[in-house]
């Protein structure tokens, strides 16, 4: 009796494995492409430290109702930097630096550094807002961060 061995695939074999790794690829590429985009944002996330932490440095220092002059370029705080190719832009606002006449700074203010992703960036347009509230004796708590799309903090 002749043993007869089969050679290859047969074609609806090959069809069973290119659905599956069809449906493997639907499920992983879009997962994927999330964790690229949360990678690349981590840059502009840790663009807000130098401001967020000179930030506190200058608030101790002046006080809380002296805090009106801890503004960009002032009291070791950084100069505001606008989004540009390969630039993280961070900006430190308030309304109380934003005011016509002087505000008293009270506890419960509020300040947010805005960080903004470089233009030439897959997550161009994209920010991470930062927001403290000012407590008496001069602290700042901070909250976790907020991105404009969720699925990339």
């Amino acid at each position: 009796m002749d043993k007869v061995f089969k050679k290859g695939f047969s074609l609806v074999e090959l069809m069973v494995v290119i659905g599956i790794i069809s449906l493997l690829a639907l499920v992983a590429l879009p997962s994927y492409r999330n964790f690229i985009l949360r990678a690349e944002f981590i840059e502009t996330k840790m663009a807000v430290g130098a401001v967020k932490a000179s930030f506190e440095v200058c608030v101790q220092m002046l006080g809380i109702t002296n805090v009106i002059s801890c503004q960009h370029n002032r009291h070791g705080i950084p100069a505001i930097k606008n989004p540009a190719k390969g630039v993280v832009g961070v900006k430190l606002t308030s309304d109380i630096f934003e005011a016509q006449t002087p505000k008293i700074v009270q506890e419960g203010d509020l300040v947010k550094i805005i960080a903004t992703a470089p233009t030439d960036s897959d997550n161009a347009q994209q920010t991470y807002t930062l927001t403290a509230t000012l407590k008496n004796g001069g602290r700042v708590e901070w909250n976790d961060g907020v991105c404009s799309r969720p699925e990339i903090c």
